[in-house]
Order: structure tokens, then C-alpha cells, then sequence
């Protein structure tokens, strides 16, 4: 597969959105519905009347797209489906995914199958809608699950003699990467913090994860450009090849979910050797308003 250095976005066959309960919801198919064949939205079982979540329902509704609200197991084995369908009649399918507000297991699972199914030559274009500053809740958001994204990202255990490396890709949930890195005590700890336009937001992601970040070298320290999702790629991947040699790694993409699916994909590149974990309040976490400020793609040529 090839990440390209340019966005893919002219027609698709297939386009994918989630449905949530954030203004932001629906802003990817504001400008793209009517570049796709067939609109399909994935909706939640949870969280049906938090915010704006039976408006942005009753909007995909008028656009006469189909609307699939299940678990997520069900879901993925649904776009698996609908996918197979598509490749029998279309030989090199273009397809748009927003993940704006998918969950990690969710986005993780239907581009994991993307990636999986697709023929060569197939275009899947990556949508992610960041958002304006939002002050995070002030109490801890629960964690209710610690463990691999997707159980393909499982990992393996790789050589036992080998020190451990974890990476971390940083969000301003407080001390929600302090758990997982005292749950490891891993040898070694690498940081990925996200760069935002709006520094108030990565002021909190430092301030919330300082106890972390007391802990890491700073050499092991990088920022990230959120809006550069290819640099970012690069920059990512780099490290994780580099520590392979040296470690056992894991790598935990919290913060904006652009790292999250960008570490899908270099799981599945490594496949199966990677370990990619998520920390999940599992629907528990305080619903909260986030409108759409800057719209971010990037596409992979399978």
C-alpha cells in the first residue's frame, strides 16, 4: 500500500460517515455527499439523545442515506459486507471514510477490512473533522478497557529478552496515558504530542499528562502536525521501525483520532507484529459539544 502525499478526492463508489451526538457529525458529508454513488451512516446504540444526535439523524435521514445504528461488531461485519458487494462490480473501488466521530474500535475495525479486502489499485480517501477548542471535563473520564484496538492488532510477543517500548500519541484526557504507562513500566517511553492551531490545546494535552511526561526522556518528546497527516505518518513509522530492532513495542494512540488511524495502518503494514492498544470508557465519558473547524484528509493507494 502507498500513502499518498495527496489527498484522493473526486468521485467515490462508497462513501462512509458517522453518525454522533457533535455539530461535527455531519460536516464531511456537507461536502462530499454528493461526490459518492452510496452514502451509507453508522450510528451508536448509546448516547441517542446526548447534544445534537437526533438532529444530525434527522439530516442524514432527508439525504435519503442508508442509516445503520448497532454495535460495533455488527457494523463492521455490515461495511465488510456491503464492501464485497461493491468489489464484484467495481474492480478498483474509491472509497471515503470519515472518522470524525467514530470510536477507536470502530475506525480501527473498518479500515483494518479496508485494508484487508480491497483490490489492488483501490483508493480509501481518510476524513477527519478537528474541532475548535473545547475544554476537557474537569473530573477523570472512566476507563472501563485497556487492550489491543482490534484484536487483529493484537500483536505478538515477540523476543521476551527484548526491553519494551511504549509510544504514546498524547490527548488532553488527564492522566489517561499515566495508567497505561504504570500498568507497562515499560523499559522505554516515547511521546507523540498533537500540534494544534489552537495552543490552548496543546498547553492541556502538556499540562494534563505532565506527571507522563516527568517520566520520558525528553529526547524520546516529538510533536506532531495534525494537519499533516503524511508527515506525521512518516515521522511515526520511522520511530516504530527503528525501535524494532532494539524492542519490544506497543504503540497507544490517544488524542485526535487522525494518529489512531494512521497507527491502524502502520499496524497493519507490520501485520502482524505490532501491538496497537486503545483505552476505552467504552460510551461512560461525558458527552460534550465539539464543532468542526478544520477539515483533514489523506488517502491510501492499496
Amino acid at each position: 500500500m502507498i500513502f499518498d502525499k495527496v489527498a484522493y478526492t473526486d468521485n467515490f463508489d462508497l462513501a462512509i460517515y458517522g453518525l454522533g451526538y457533535e455539530s461535527r457529525s455531519t460536516s464531511a458529508y456537507k461536502n462530499f455527499g454528493t461526490k459518492a454513488k452510496k452514502n451509507i451512516i453508522l450510528g451508536y446504540e448509546s448516547n441517542k439523545n446526548a447534544i445534537k444526535y437526533n438532529e444530525n439523524k434527522n439530516y442524514f435521514s432527508e439525504t435519503g442515506s442508508e442509516i445503520y445504528e448497532f454495535d460495533c461488531e455488527t457494523i463492521i461485519l455490515t461495511i465488510k459486507k456491503i464492501v464485497s458487494e461493491l468489489i464484484n462490480k467495481v474492480s478498483e473501488p474509491r472509497i471515503f471514510l470519515d472518522i470524525t466521530v467514530m470510536s477507536r474500535h470502530r475506525l480501527a475495525g473498518i479500515i483494518f477490512n479496508l485494508l484487508s479486502d480491497l483490490p489492488e489499485k483501490s483508493i480509501i480517501t481518510i476524513c477527519y473533522n478537528s474541532s475548535y477548542y473545547v475544554a476537557p471535563p474537569e473530573d477523570i473520564q472512566p476507563v472501563k478497557e485497556l487492550g489491543p484496538i482490534i484484536s487483529e492488532l493484537s500483536g505478538d510477543l515477540g523476543n521476551l529478552s527484548m526491553p519494551t517500548s511504549v509510544v504514546f500519541g498524547l490527548g488532553y484526557e488527564k492522566n489517561k496515558a499515566l495508567g497505561v504507562y504504570n500498568y507497562y513500566d515499560a523499559d522505554y517511553s516515547y511521546a507523540f504530542i498533537p500540534k494544534n492551531i489552537h495552543s490552548e490545546f496543546e498547553d492541556m494535552v502538556i499540562k494534563n499528562n505532565e506527571p507522563l511526561l516527568n517520566n520520558i526522556s525528553e529526547k524520546n518528546i516529538f510533536t506532531y502536525d495534525v494537519t499533516n497527516p503524511y508527515t506525521t505518518y512518516i515521522d511515526l513509522k520511522s520511530l516504530i521501525l527503528s525501535l524494532t530492532e532494539v524492542s519490544r513495542i506497543i504503540l497507544v494512540p490517544l488524542g485526535p483520532k487522525i494518529i489512531s488511524a494512521i497507527s491502524v495502518i502502520i499496524g497493519k503494514e507490520l501485520y502482524p507484529k505490532l501491538p496497537v492498544w486503545r483505552v476505552s470508557s467504552l460510551h461512560t465519558e461525558t458527552p460534550m459539544e465539539k464543532v468542526s473547524n478544520k477539515e483533514i484528509l489523506f488517502s491510501i493507494t492499496i
